[in-house]
């Protein structure tokens, strides 16, 4: 359960930097430190790997975070950001706790 849990969480931080950074590129804005980016990532994907609220803390957590750090709007783009780390610390949940 440990190794599993490890593994999701590796990967869920992959995963969602990945996409921070893609939709960083693809919408123009001033990209994310690295530094930043994982530590937000790491952050949140830890989070949103505790069993009950963990999920929608995450969500939270990382609004306040990104929007901090990157001065956006909430409207597109730290809405895609989130939306799409999401889905990424949903399928990592079902993977952990499902499987």
């Amino acid at each position: 359960m440990a190794t599993s849990i490890g593994v999701a969480y590796v990967v869920s931080v992959a995963l969602s930097s990945l996409w921070l950074r893609a939709v960083t590129r693809f919408t123009g804005v001033r990209a994310i430190p690295v530094s930043d980016l994982l530590l937000i990532t790491g952050l949140c994907s830890g989070l949103a790997l505790l069993p009950g609220p963990g999920w929608l803390l995450a969500i939270l957590v990382m609004g306040l975070l990104v929007r901090r750090v990157e001065r956006l709007d909430l409207w597109p783009d730290t809405l895609v950001m989130i939306a799409g780390c999401a889905a990424v610390w949903t399928a990592a949940a079902l993977t952990v706790w499902l499987v």
